[in-house]
């Protein structure tokens, strides 16, 4: 074999074990508990075996799911970088929050429980935020009020609608409803995470999602209530942090333009290929695009 052979063998040679061990690089995960006054958030942490990345990434999820949605995505991109993903008051495991809830509340709480983990300017410094659906808009509004606490954002199938959008979601969605007594109450959530789920979701993972949705049936109207009341138009233009908007093509796929188009310097993905269940089906897809804006220094 000629030199130069031999040396494109051995690069292609070490590229493959460079890329097996990041593939072995598995990640641990803990759950635990922050302390409020009136009760406790529950926190999802992954770790990676041989740290990298100083900044670790945030993780806010979709209503009405607990941390856990992220798990699969924690396992692609959290080889380099801990990943924490907290669930909301009333989802989840967290307790539920005795006043009214709305998005700077929510941004508080959640401000709090990062530092109370030790993260923020008096503790490890910054976190990145992820925000898929729900979580667009808690990114958005804990970015604007805490931004020595925020370095950079992924903003992924962002639910912006205008003032008549938000009032119609928010009329259908957003009113605590009484228990239910029958699996009829229950079986749109039923459909949506079990029947309708991507085919490439597992059985296992899409009954699980069930679960918590028909689990949080109060709590879930009121984080719904909390989104539509969001003024978002006024709040997107106050963003300074990077940000990066992956677009899935479901159907948020205009809102999410819409969205990014406000904020000053978002880059813009287009993902024409995802459309729904993206976190169960295509965890290294978004791992991809996600890992080198947040690498960047």
């Amino acid at each position: 074999m000629k030199p130069f052979a031999l040396l494109i063998a051995a690069a292609i040679g070490l590229i493959s074990l460079i890329t097996d061990a990041q593939a072995e690089n598995a990640v641990s995960f803990e759950r635990s508990y922050v302390n409020h006054d009136w009760g406790q958030i529950h926190v999802l942490t992954s770790q990676p075996e041989v740290p990298d990345n100083p900044v670790p990434l945030v993780c806010f999820a979709p209503n009405p799911y607990s941390g856990n949605y992220y798990r699969l995505f924690m396992e692609a991109l959290g080889s380099d970088r801990t990943m924490l993903a907290l669930d909301y008051p009333g989802i989840g495991q967290s307790d539920n929050y005795p006043g009214e809830l709305d998005m700077g509340t929510l941004a508080e709480i959640m401000a709090d429980s990062l530092t109370s983990v030790g993260w923020g300017p008096d503790g490890g410094g910054p976190v990145d935020l992820c925000g898929y659906h729900t979580g667009t808009m808690l990114a958005t509004e804990l970015a604007v009020t805490h931004p020595e606490l925020v370095r950079r954002i992924i903003l992924i199938g962002i639910p912006y609608y205008d003032a008549a959008g938000r009032q119609e979601r928010f009329d259908r969605l957003g009113q605590v409803k009484p228990w239910p007594d029958s699996f009829a109450a229950v079986a749109q959530d039923w459909i949506f995470a079990v029947e309708m789920r991507n085919d490439k979701v597992s059985l296992e993972r899409a009954f699980g999602n069930y679960l918590e949705s028909a689990g949080a049936w109060q709590g879930k109207a009121r984080i719904y209530g909390a989104v539509f009341q969001y003024p978002a138009e006024e709040r997107a233009p106050l963003l300074t942090q990077p940000t990066l908007v992956l677009n899935p093509h479901g159907n948020l796929k205009e809102p999410s333009r819409a969205f990014a188009e406000m904020i000053d310097g978002a880059t813009l993905i287009e993902l024409p290929d995802l459309k729904y269940g993206i976190f169960d089906a295509s965890p290294d897809v978004l791992a991809s695009h996600a890992r080198p804006f947040l690498n960047q220094r």
